[in-house]
Formats: structure tokens, C-alpha cells, sequence
């Protein structure tokens, strides 16, 4: 799974998550309240509860119901609800009403100081009209929607950050060399001194920073039959520090039937007249300067493959001119060996 793809998925995911908690919470298993106490009720809803306590009272003169009614009640709690309730049995005109809220007002120890509150001078009004309204289908929709953007909000940032971070990385790294072009095909016109076409024709390039260089070609008969191998490598390097400063490459053939592998090195200009690099590397193979126009042949019991130095461009760092290689463009061209005429048997 590609990283966009995970990405749209964590979207989907949280956005169904959301929606679908908030429908489960808010709609079908909404908050309710239970076991709440007397004194949670609404002021209105306390006036008409204290109201009842007092005609409670009135009929059976039980203080300790009357005290176990208003437990955990504050007495600024009671003052304001029995004030309330005289209020309304004084609007109402139940003068016996009030008396018993004057008798439950004493009963309690809270006689002194009540007093109509505070809006009894402003036009009454209705429970329904002070009660908090109870939030709607809109209301509830709203913060749905809301915390959807919220969350897409949150989304679409952290996809705009993680898009410039992938784009400074790609910006920050290296430039990688293009891969060698493919092996070439030998055309009609390519043969060799037997009238043989080549068994195959190869290009290859060095860049400097492949420190892990290595080309390896297959040599096969028009059938698929495999005779052997050719390729080129890196044989030594010079200096120190990154990228490694090639000075010397081997190029070699492997012939099946031959079973040996013949090995030659193309050197630099410094490597090649150094006595103490050609001592160095005299036991890889026989020496060879690189340089464009003068091939070099590899030939074994059957296989022959002619080296051909295309290219060649060396680089400058602190090291001695002409050392290192800064790229280098091989073609190799692999034939059959003419096999040589008997004389004795003429």
C-alpha cells in the first residue's frame, strides 16, 4: 500500500469514526440524568417542590420529615425557593398557602431574611421560558459538522507537511547517474576476420561515486548457448576520502572451455608510468594505459574480445593530474577465435 493510499484511509477512517460516535452518543444513546437529588432541580421546580414540603407539614406536623425533605439544602438554597413559593400562592391569592410557607420557613431556621427574590419586581415568567434550551437536531448537527472540518482541517495540514518534506528530501539528495544503456545488438555489418559474427557487442560507463562498480556480460551463441563471460571492474583506487578515486580498472574474459579467465589493467596516465603502482598491480594483469583509439585484445583457447576505451575524462581533486578517473566508457566486442589450420594435416 502506497503512502496516499494510506493517508486517504486514515481520512476515511476518523471521519466515520467521528460521525458515527457522535450519532450513537448524541442520538440514539443520548446523556440522561438519574438518582439526581432535590436540590439539582431548577429554582422553579424547587419553589414548587418546597411548596409541597410546607402542605406536608401543615397536615402532619413531622419536623423530622419535614428536615430529612430538605437534607443537603443550603439555607440560601430554601430562603430563595420559599421565597419564590410565596410569590406565586400571593399571586394566586392562597393566603393559607403562605402561611404555610411562613410556618416551614421558621420550621427549618430560615424565618428571618426571606424575601421575594430579586426578578419578583420584573414581570414573572414561565419555566419554560428561563430553563436552558435543550439542544436540537440542528444544534447537534452543527457540532457534527464542525468537528468534521476540525479534524479535515487537521488532516489536510499534516498531508501539506508531509508532501514538502518528501519534496525537500527529493531536493536534498544526491543526483543518481543514469544506468548504463543496454547491451547492443551486432548488426549485419559487424563481423570478423572468419566471416563469424560477434557473439556480443557491450557498452559500459564509469561515473565517478559508483564506488561499487562492477559490469559483467554474458557471451552466448545465437542459440542460447553460454561460452562465457567479459566485463570490467574496479581494480584500485587512490587517495582518501569519499567518492573513491578509481586509478585503475580490470577488464577480463572467462571462456567456458577454456576454464581460466585472462585479466587485463586499464591504468591512468599517473598509474600507468608509477613503477610502484605497476608493481602493485602486476600480478592482476598486464598492464595497459587507457586511452580512446588503441583497443585492447582479450583472447582465450576460443573467445576474443576486443577492449575499446569510447570515453574517457579524468577529475582533479588534491590528489596528482590525470590519476583518477572521472568517467570512463568501455565497449567490448566478443567473438569466436578462427581456429587455426592444421598444417601437418594439409
Amino acid at each position: 500500500m502506497n503512502v496516499k493510499s494510506l493517508i486517504i484511509g486514515l481520512v476515511a477512517g476518523v471521519v466515520l469514526g467521528v460521525l458515527l460516535g457522535m450519532f450513537l452518543f448524541w442520538v440514539v444513546w443520548p446523556v440522561e440524568w438519574t438518582d439526581a437529588q432535590s436540590y439539582d432541580m431548577a429554582p422553579e421546580a424547587k419553589a414548587d417542590y418546597v411548596m409541597l414540603v410546607a402542605d406536608s407539614f401543615k397536615l402532619n406536623k413531622d419536623t423530622a420529615s419535614t428536615e430529612r425533605y430538605l437534607q443537603g439544602w443550603e439555607d440560601d438554597e430554601i430562603q430563595s425557593a420559599i421565597a419564590e413559593a410565596k410569590q406565586q400562592a400571593e399571586a394566586e391569592g392562597q393566603a393559607d398557602q403562605v402561611q404555610a410557607l411562613d410556618d416551614l420557613a421558621m420550621v427549618v431556621g430560615v424565618s428571618e431574611g426571606v424575601a421575594p427574590p430579586a426578578e419578583a419586581t420584573a414581570e414573572p415568567t414561565t419555566a419554560l421560558e428561563e430553563a436552558p434550551p435543550t439542544p436540537g437536531l440542528w444544534e447537534r448537527v452543527r457540532g457534527i459538522c464542525l468537528v468534521f472540518v476540525i479534524v479535515l482541517l487537521v488532516l489536510v495540514l499534516a498531508w501539506i507537511g508531509y508532501r514538502q518534506a518528501v519534496k525537500r528530501r527529493e531536493a536534498e539528495a544526491p543526483a543518481v547517474a543514469p544506468p548504463p544503456p543496454p547491451p547492443v545488438m551486432p548488426s549485419a555489418e559487424e563481423w570478423d576476420g572468419a566471416g563469424q559474427p560477434p557473439l556480443g557487442h557491450f557498452f559500459t560507463t564509469y561515473q565517478l561515486g559508483e564506488d561499487t562498480y562492477d559490469e559483467s556480460f554474458s557471451i552466448e551463441t545465437p542459440m542460447g548457448e553460454f561460452l562465457g563471460e567479459c566485463g570490467v571492474g574496479i581494480s584500485e583506487t587512490i587517495g582518501v576520502g569519499d567518492p573513491d578515486k578509481v586509478t585503475a580498472f580490470e577488464v577480463w574474459l572467462f571462456d567456458k572451455s577454456d576454464i581460466r579467465t585472462v585479466t587485463k589493467v586499464l591504468m591512468s596516465q599517473f598509474a600507468f608510468h608509477d613503477d610502484s603502482m605497476r608493481t602493485k598491480l602486476a600480478s592482476k594483469g598486464e598492464a595497459v594505459l587507457a586511452q580512446p583509439g588503441v583497443p585492447v585484445v582479450l583472447e582465450t583457447s576460443s573467445l576474443s574480445v576486443k577492449v575499446d576505451v569510447t570515453e574517457l575524462d579524468y577529475g582533479e581533486a588534491d590528489v596528482p593530474p590525470q590519476s583518477f578517473f572521472q568517467k570512463l566508457t568501455v565497449e567490448l566486442v566478443a567473438t569466436t577465435k578462427p581456429e587455426e589450420t592444421d598444417i601437418d594435416a594439409l
